[in-house]
């Protein structure tokens, strides 16, 4: 450090060891946290006291009390209640909506079907020993014949067949 600093900083740690050192400022006469001062015997006001809301709103929700007290205790017959006798709830349109999404997914797993037997179709005729044409950019593309690539539009390469020694 240089001298300088070393100045600075004895100046800075006496002025704040002279604030811890001095006393704290007086406080005013009679304030509460002076613990000469005592307390008055006498209470505050009752600041819980009931006002007119207080009252109004205590009135109302005796009132509701009592309503859903009565309500509980009342006997319910499902069997006279529209739409609640066991066994036959109306569901409305749920019924007609559960078949509508299990015809349609019938139809999507028929259509995934003959898809997979159409690629089983492709498969045995490419294992045949025709040529195979693929696109470069996307080699999960094949044809038996040459044309454009369905994904990004590159010409299918040609690509020799695989021949199996049997």
């Amino acid at each position: 450090m240089s001298e300088m600093n070393r100045i600075m900083m004895s100046i800075f740690l006496a002025g704040l060891l002279a604030g811890c050192v001095t006393e704290p400022p007086p406080l005013p006469q009679q304030n509460a946290a002076d613990p000469q001062v005592r307390s008055s015997p006498r209470m505050p006001r009752n600041l819980l006291a009931h006002d007119e809301t207080t009252v109004a709103i205590e009135k109302r929700l005796s009132t509701t009390e009592g309503e859903a007290k009565t309500a509980e205790a009342m006997d319910h017959d499902m069997e006279k209640m529209p739409g609640m006798q066991h066994g036959t709830m109306q569901h409305g349109a749920v019924e007609p909506e559960k078949k509508a999404v299990a015809d349609e997914m019938k139809k999507t797993a028929d259509e995934m079907k003959a898809t997979s037997d159409e690629m089983k179709k492709k498969s045995e005729e490419m294992k045949t020993g025709t040529a195979i044409y693929t696109c470069p950019m996307h080699p999960q593309i094949r044809s038996d014949k040459p044309g454009k690539c369905p994904i990004c539009g590159m010409t299918l390469t040609k690509k020799e067949p695989k021949h199996e020694d049997h």
